[in-house]
């Protein structure tokens, strides 16, 4: 694999469509990332990644993403005044960019590339955006094998046991916060999502602090490159008239799952979670009328049914787009009435080790079946 640049509107919009479809319904807002790309290519500067063997070994990596969705988590004019909380110091990018520049002074290293946590629309543009910002270049690749998660601690390195620590919080209104150690990742997680109630919004951290002969080893690699491939694979369907579901399934050798309508949409907000818990539930359409269809997502989606029986899980991808465009949306942009295809992809096979089905497997979040790898799921259900 070699360098990609992205110089073009249409590029930027292929790129942040095919991140929203392995994104599994989870990883940010479509419209939000392709504003991060083309605010880049106003400012002059061309949209890259690279390989990370095109990096020296001893060269210094991290992460960095924005942590709470949401602008505000409540807070009167009153109560911010009396926190000193009168001017927003910090926009979205501002934390980022400010979260990595506190863990360089921190841990006095210079950061050279950045590697993006997991793949989304606007989860890999925001880390593409601030490597820019900072002049360093992006990495191809992503540390969630290819796909969104709702929990810090599924990433690759937890599994492999590599610290999140230390880590960097910056809020809106300037404050800085280093954490030098935690018990666990779950808990350096929650004492993020903590700190966002506290400060009444989102922050930028950076973590994953790691040498790039580390991160290699963590790495689920060419995922951005996958992403540019496959939105490319559904506008130019579109274009030729075939088929873009079927186009992004071969994109991402996958299977297609189920064609239906959707006939009921449930939302949950939990916490400092965008927007939670939440399950659509189809009617099937065209070879898989007479069935129906239930899908369940925390942020992305980790849980179907066919028929009422337990069908494809996390850590296996659930990807859902719109039936006769193939353009895909995250979890809670679908509603009652659309007409909707389901695909699923294989996990990397670090999620599918003993560890990996623990952290993101159905039980995991609270069902009480085990992971049937999605090959298999398949053939019970003659497929």
């Amino acid at each position: 694999m070699g360098n990609v640049v992205l110089r073009t509107k249409q590029e930027c919009q292929d790129f942040v469509r095919g991140l929203c479809f392995m994104g599994t319904g989870g990883g940010g807002p479509p419209k939000l990332g392709l504003k991060l790309l083309l605010d880049q290519l106003e400012a002059g500067r061309e949209i890259e990644w690279v390989d990370i063997d095109s990096l020296d070994d001893e060269a210094w990596t991290a992460t960095v993403a924005g942590m709470g969705g949401r602008g505000g988590t409540g807070g009167t004019e009153e109560e911010l005044e009396q926190l000193g909380c009168v001017e927003e110091k910090h926009g979205a990018l501002g934390r980022m960019v400010g979260a990595v520049q506190a863990l360089e002074d921190y841990a006095g290293v210079k950061v050279e590339a950045i590697v993006p946590v997991e793949i989304g629309a606007s989860n890999v543009p925001a880390p593409v955006a601030a490597a820019l910002e900072l002049g360093v270049p992006a990495v191809d690749g992503d540390y969630a094998g290819g796909r969104a998660i709702p929990e810090v601690p599924q990433t690759i390195p937890e599994i492999q046991g590599v610290s999140v620590c230390p880590a960097s919080f910056v809020t809106r209104w300037g404050d800085v916060l280093i954490l030098k150690d935690t018990v666990s990742t779950a808990m350096a997680d929650r004492i993020g999502r903590m700190i966002i109630v506290a400060v009444y919004g989102g922050m930028g951290i950076s973590c994953y602090l790691l040498q790039v002969k580390q991160a290699r080893e963590s790495l689920a690699a060419g995922t951005l490159t996958k992403a540019l491939q496959v939105g490319q694979a559904i506008r130019e369907a579109r274009e030729e008239g075939a088929d873009p579901v079927a186009a992004a399934v071969k994109a991402v050798g996958g299977w297609l799952l189920f064609e239906g309508e959707v006939t009921s949409s449930a939302v949950m907000d939990e916490e400092s979670y965008a927007f939670g818990l939440g399950s659509h539930e189809l009617r099937g359409l065209r070879e898989y009328e007479g069935h129906t269809f239930k899908i369940w997502y925390k942020n992305e989606y980790h849980a179907s049914w066919i028929d009422g029986q337990p069908f494809v899980t996390s850590p296996d991808s659930l990807i859902m787009v719109h039936l006769e465009t193939g353009e895909p949306a995250i979890s809670y942009d679908f509603s009652v009435g659309d007409r909707v295809a389901v695909v699923g992809r294989r996990a990397h096979e670090v999620h599918r080790t003993d560890k990996g089905i623990e952290l993101l497997g159905p039980r995991h979040f609270g069902f009480d079946f085990d992971y049937v790898a999605i090959e298999d799921g398949l053939s019970k259900f003659g497929l």
